[in-house]
This record gives structure tokens, sequence and C-alpha cells, in this order.
């Protein structure tokens, strides 16, 4: 029986090759897509799973008190795991992590080469036992057993000593710290938070033998017991706060543990994350509901035009009635028909997605390989996408056929079934809605994105270049290359910072004067040279900070914004200038000038408080060189700056990035939302308008005596192309009436986490409008042209 219901539904797909055609492309095509994204979303929720610790394993992090917004922070003072080991019973294990100098970013010189390194951490030696990595030389007892020693991957060995062994090899740092490898370890999965290549021990800096409770700029991991639960230990966690700080010096109130496994794409709340990777859970749900929807319109497609082709087989169902055959035979045979299809349009997009596997890659900024695709858990995944799709798009033909009387069959369906041609239009009246609604979505987010691009910052982020100077070994080689360096034609303004804005400022309080325990939380960036001209910053009153300072002078003059302005009380920016305030870097503090508030993080937050420091000896030394270019000699520029530098230091590796670069990096996940959900709105139009093609080749066909017999009684073409055209275009028009208040609502949620964003404008939906109705008559205009130019005599021939 099951034979012969496989040989009828293979001859019915020959037999109507061109409505086949249709459902195996649309369905491939979304298949393709479901593929894709189903795969991004299962590498998300696969991350820091692999661990044999992990589920007892938690990063810890704060919430601040109201002076900081109660923002959470992953960054933490380094006392924390030190003293949550020796209180809390609880805690087995610690593991602290920083980036070497807070920027992760050095010169490195090994085996007669130099080169930049941009993921280099230091961390406690129980971090090697905690995430269970795997030596390949040296071993984990040994890693960081004596001073000096270095722990780096499989590939940054591979970059420097090949094939040769890198064991108690040394290592160059910025020209200052001479290190010996003490262990190769494998390269952490891609799907790991971790991602460094060279490994200091913490314990040989500062900042792990200087332990305190105030800066806060370490992430830490702790092991707790098995039996231990998370919420007790965060109480007990939270009790050290008034253990050992001063209640003047608490600036956070509690201690909170995040899974292992919820630290990739639960983390988008909390600040100073220092992880290289960090995904979004909104951003996975909203992959794995696309997918979903593309995979429904696909169904969608199918049933439509399986239930509009139905009449076709209406009789030959109805004798197998009358023979004998039970409704479940008869659906039966209707999965068979539908599984087929389905079997073979998965197979064409699984074959679509391995092909565009690079080009999804570059998309949505994901790693996926191409042989996972063929993995047993991908295969499965595929399995699991044709039952469902077999099952949910046969579904509604089977049981109609299966359902209806026999002597309905026998003569016409149409008359005994009014609701099938309703069903059928509620169908398309779904596919539309949902495609409207990814199109003003993509209207809504690229017009947020031009916002954020064209957005007055406050500062000029264009023509800046940024060169890390850490590896210049004295304070001469540098003034050499910074001399040479602003005598080149190409250059407009140079100013030696701690940071840049964004990234890397270090907190510090300012205070009112007379205030003692109550201040405002600041970004501050030492600073030497002219910051005003060299970030364009708008000067509201008095100077830039002062070039010259006298070598006894112990003043830090500061320059400050409105933020700091209002707060210590000055209405008048004016008022400010010369007046002492209260800071953390010296007992006298002069400001010297007021700049317009500017954005130096992304447009998501407010603008707080941000103060440039000029000093002598300032306790944050100096890493960045900025300089301003003439944006018509970029390129030469840039091989003229490299080559200052490559000759008055050639031990070190040159290294430069621009700012609007880095600024640009504040808006990964929006720029991977707009790609995704563009890319989505392309494909569920693209199916659904496929729908729509055959559903309107199958009206035209369906009415062709009828057009024929309008034509003879003098019908025009374009009377018959309306008669044809209507009752979609209805439809489409109807989709976007509901479509309209949906995307407001969902869009108004999403421009929520922007603090600077664009109204919704109305003609965003007019445009998703035309834009469908346009896609809509052209598809289904074609067919309805074709029907109406019909020679009428082919029509009625047969009559």
């Amino acid at each position: 029986m099951i034979r012969n219901y496989i040989k009828i539904a293979w001859r019915t797909i020959l037999k109507n090759r061109f409505f086949s055609l249709l459902n195996v492309v649309g369905l491939a095509i979304s298949l393709a897509a479901a593929i894709l994204l189903f795969s991004y979303a299962r590498q998300e929720w696969s991350y820091n799973k692999q661990f044999d610790k992990g589920s007892n394993i938690y990063r810890v992090y704060l919430k601040a008190n109201a002076e900081y917004n109660f923002e959470k922070w992953t960054n933490l003072p380094n006392a924390v795991g030190p003293f949550m080991l020796s209180d809390i019973p609880e805690v087995k294990a610690f593991a602290r992590l920083v980036k070497l100098d807070f920027t992760g970013v050095a010169s490195i010189q090994a085996n007669e080469d130099t080169f930049v390194e941009k993921k280099i951490i230091l961390t406690d030696s129980a971090f090697f036992d905690l995430f269970d990595v795997e030596f390949l030389e040296g071993s984990r007892n040994s890693s960081f057993s004596k001073p000096g020693s270095v722990v780096i991957a499989a590939s940054e060995k591979r970059k420097i000593f090949g094939d040769s062994p890198a064991l108690n090899q040394t290592m160059i740092i910025n020209q200052r710290d001479t290190v010996n490898i003490s262990g190769v370890i494998q390269d952490f999965p891609t799907n790991s938070s971790f991602d460094a290549t060279i490994m200091l021990n913490i314990m040989d800096s500062w900042m792990g033998k200087d332990v305190y409770w105030s800066n806060a700029s370490y992430q830490t991991y702790c092991l707790l017991d098995e039996k231990a639960v998370s919420t007790d230990v965060e109480e007990k966690a939270t009790a050290l706060i008034d253990k050992y700080i001063p209640k003047e010096n608490q600036y956070y109130t509690h201690f909170f543990l995040q899974p292992l496994s919820k630290v990739h794409l639960h983390s988008a709340d909390l600040k100073d994350n220092i992880l290289n990777t960090s995904g979004d859970i909104a951003s996975v749900r909203m992959v794995m509901l696309l997918a979903t929807l593309i995979i429904v319109i696909a169904c969608i497609n199918y049933m439509n035009l399986a239930t509009a082709r139905s009449q076709r087989h209406a009789k030959e169902v109805g004798i197998n009635k009358v023979l004998g055959a039970h409704p479940s035979q008869i659906k039966t045979r209707f999965y068979l028909e539908t599984g087929m299809i389905t079997l073979f349009a998965i197979c064409v997009g699984l074959l679509l997605a391995m092909g565009t596997v690079p080009v999804f890659n570059k998309l949505v900024g994901a790693n996926i390989a191409v042989e996972p695709l063929f993995s047993p858990a991908n295969l499965s995944l595929c399995c699991a996408l044709w039952l469902i799709t077999t099952l949910l798009g046969g579904s509604y033909p089977a049981a109609l056929m299966a359902n209806i009387p026999s002597l309905s069959l026998m003569k016409k369906m149409t008359s005994s079934k009014r609701g099938v041609p309703i069903v059928r239009q509620a169908l398309v009246l779904f596919q539309f809605t949902c495609s409207t609604i990814l199109i003003i979505g993509v209207i809504i987010i690229t017009l947020q994105m031009k916002h954020v691009a064209s957005k007055d910052l406050g500062y000029q982020p264009t023509n800046v270049m940024i060169v890390p100077i850490r590896s210049i070994s004295s304070i001469d080689k540098y003034n050499s290359i910074k001399q040479a360096v602003e005598s080149l034609a190409g250059t407009v303004s140079s100013a030696t910072l701690q940071s840049f804005p964004g990234y890397g400022e270090s907190g510090k309080t300012i205070y009112k004067p007379g205030a003692i325990n109550e201040g405002l939380p600041t970004a501050t960036a030492s600073s030497n040279g002219p910051v005003i001209s060299t970030l364009g910053l708008h000067l509201l009153a008095g100077t830039d900070l002062p070039q010259q300072l006298h070598p006894n002078d112990t003043t830090c003059y500061v320059l400050i914004n409105e933020v700091v302005s209002s707060y210590l009380g000055y209405a008048d920016p004016n008022d400010a200038v010369g007046k002492s305030v209260g800071t953390e870097m010296s007992a006298r503090s002069i400001i010297s000038g007021v700049v317009r508030n500017f954005n130096f993080d992304s447009l998501k937050g407010t603008i707080g408080g941000y103060v440039y420091a000029r000093m002598n000896q300032p306790s944050e030394g100096y890493r960045y060189l900025l300089l301003r270019y003439d944006s018509n000699k970029k390129e030469n520029y840039v091989q003229q700056v490299k080559q200052i530098f490559e000759a008055q230091v050639p031990q070190a590796a040159f290294d430069y990035q621009f700012l609007d670069d880095h600024i640009k990096n504040y808006y990964t996940t929006e720029r991977r939302t707009n790609n995704i959900v563009s890319t989505a709105s392309i494909l569920t139009i693209f199916v659904a308008c496929l729908g729509l093609f055959g559903l309107a080749a199958f009206t035209a066909e369906q009415r062709r005596k009828e057009i024929g017999v309008r034509k003879v009684l003098g019908a025009s073409i374009y009377k018959i192309v309306r008669l044809l055209s209507t009752n979609f275009l209805v439809l489409i028009i109807v989709s976007l009436i509901i479509a309209s208040p949906i995307a407001w609502w969902i869009f108004s949620v999403w421009l929520q986490n922007f603090n600077d964003k664009i109204a919704i404008p109305w003609w965003s939906f007019l445009i998703a409008g035309l834009f469908s109705t346009g896609i809509a008559i052209l598809t289904i205009g074609f067919q309805a042209l074709k029907a109406a130019r019909a020679n009428p005599v082919d029509s009625l021939r047969n009559e």
C-alpha cells in the first residue's frame, strides 16, 4: 500500500512540474536559511558548556550604588576573589582576569620576530584547572611556578616558532618585560568566552600582589562546592563589603553570581565586559523566531498550492473513498507527497546552506564552519525540520481531502467547501503581514543606524589615528618620535593620552568644594598635548590643558565637560574656569577649561562626567598617541608614521587604528540585527511571492474558460488583469493595515535601547506598503497579463 502511495505521489509530482518546482524552490531556500539560522543559534547556546566543572563555576559581578546609577559591573576589585576563598567555605577556588595594561595589546619580540598581539591577559594559575586547559607543552602544575612565566596558545606558538618546541623560549613584551614560556596550551574553542593567546601570571604584577577593594578592573570566576547554593554564597559575598570596606568608601552594594553558561548570552546589561566574545540572548531569540517564521511561510506556500491543486485530485480521491479507502489512508497519501517534496527540498537546502556559509558568516559576524553542517546534531536538526515541515505543510491538504464527503469530491469541491478559499486567503494575509513587519523593521533600523552614524557626538572622530606607545622604552625616544610625526605635512594636531573616548578611561570621583563623602563618578584620562584640537572638542570656556609644566608644579589641571560643571554648581561654564575642584588625582586641582558634553560612549547610554587631566607624573600613564591628520593624505600619512616608528624603535611592532572605526564597534549587535532582518525580509518576500505566483497561475488556469468568454464578449486586457488581481491586492492592503501597529510596537521597544533615538516616521509604513504592493503586482500581474493576452479560441475549443 505504501509503495503504491509513493508511486502515486511521485507521478503527481512529475505531472505537476511547475507547482512542484515552486514548492521545492520555496522550501529549499527557506530550509537553507533556517538551517544556517538555527546553526548560529545553537552555536551561541553552546558557549561555555564544554568545561567539566562548568556547572559549578560562576562569574562574580557587582551592583554599584546610586552615584553610579545602580549599574552592574563585571569588573571587580582584585580583593574579591581572595577574600571569597578565605571567608566563604563554599568557594573552592577562584581566578581573576585582567587585560595587560587594561588593553590586552602589546608589541611582542620573540624568535627574532616582532609583531603586535591583542589578546594578552593576566590571570591566576587556578584558571588552568577551573577551565580544563589542555597543555601541549609543559604542565598545568608548573605553568606559573617560576616568576616571569608565560603560557601561550598553540596558534601563537605556530606563528612564532613553527613546529619547533616553544618551552623555555623567551619573549620580550613592549621592550620591557622578558618572560619565559612555561607552557603551550590548546587554543580555546570558538564557542568559549575566552580567546587569550598569551597568558601572564597576575601574581608577577602589582595587579595581583597588591590586594585592594577600591579599583574595579578585574573579572573574577569562582568554583563553588557541588552542594553550594549560589544565592547563599551571594549573601555571604555581599556581607564582605561591610566587613572590609568603610561605609564612606562603599561605591558598590551587592555581589551577584552569574552561571558560566550564561556569561556569553546574558551580559547585555552588564558593563565593562573585558571578554572579546559576547553575544546577546535577544538576538538569538530573534534569529530563532525568524528561522521559524521562514519555515512557516514556506509551509503556508505549500498548503496554499496543495489545496489549490487538490480539486484536480478530487474525483480520484472520491473514487478511492467509494472503493473503501479509509480517511487515514487518504491522509497518508498526501503526507507522502509532501514528505517527498520536502525531502528533496531539504537536500537542496543543505547544499545551499553549505555554499552560502561564508556569506552568512560575514553577514552576522558568526564563525560557522561547513563541516558541522553535516554533523550528527545538524543532520538531526535537518530531520526534525523535514518532519515538522512535512506534518505542517501536509496537514491542511491531507485533512481537507480526507474529510470531504465522497459525493462532494465527485462533483465540485469548491461548492461544498466555501471555507477553503477563505482559509487560503487568511494564510496569504499572514505571509504578507509578516513580510511587511520585517520591511518596516528594516527601514526603522536602517534609519536609526544612519542617525547614529551622522550624529554630532560632540567631538570629531574622523581623521584621527590612534597609535599605541607602550612599547617605546624611553621618554627621550618618544619625544623624538613625536617631533618627527608632528613635522609631517599631513599632521594637523597630536596629543598623548591615557585612553581614547570610550576605551580604557579610569573611574574617578569629582567632589564639590567642602564635600567629603559625596561626589560625582567620572571617566578620566591623563593627557599631554592639545586635546581639544586633536579630538575636535567644543570649548565653551577657558583654555585647553597647559602644554608645558614646571617640574616642581604639583597641580593637576583638568578639562571638564558640562556634566561636571553643572554638578559643581556653575550655571555659566565661564564661572568654573580657574576654580579649585576636589579630585582623586591630586591634592590640588584647577579647572583650565570646560567643553561641551560629548558622547564618549555609545548612544545607548546617557552622557556622564568626563575629565582630561594634565599633571607631572600622573598615576595613570600614557598609552596612546592620537594624531589628527589631513584626510586627503590618509594612505601616505599612515605609511610615513609607520616608517618613523620602525626607524626609531625597530624592536617594536607598529600598530594603529582609526577612532571612527572604534566607534562603529559600539553597534555590532545592531548592525547584525539589521543584516539578519534585511535578509529575512528578502527571503520572506521572495518565498511569499513564489506562493502568490503559483496561486495566480492556478487562478488564471482555473478561470481560463471564463476569461475566454469575457474576451469574446469584449473585455479589455486591463479589465481581465484587474479581475484576477483585485482579491490579491485587497489582501496585501489589509496585511499592511494589520502589520503597521504591530511593527510600530515591536520597533518602538527596540529603539528603547538607545538614549538618542529617531522618531518612527509615518512614511516608513507607506514605503513598506508600496514595496509589498509593488512586488505583489509584479508577481500577480505577470500571470494575469499572460492569461489576459491568451487566445480565447484555445480556452474555448474544448467546450
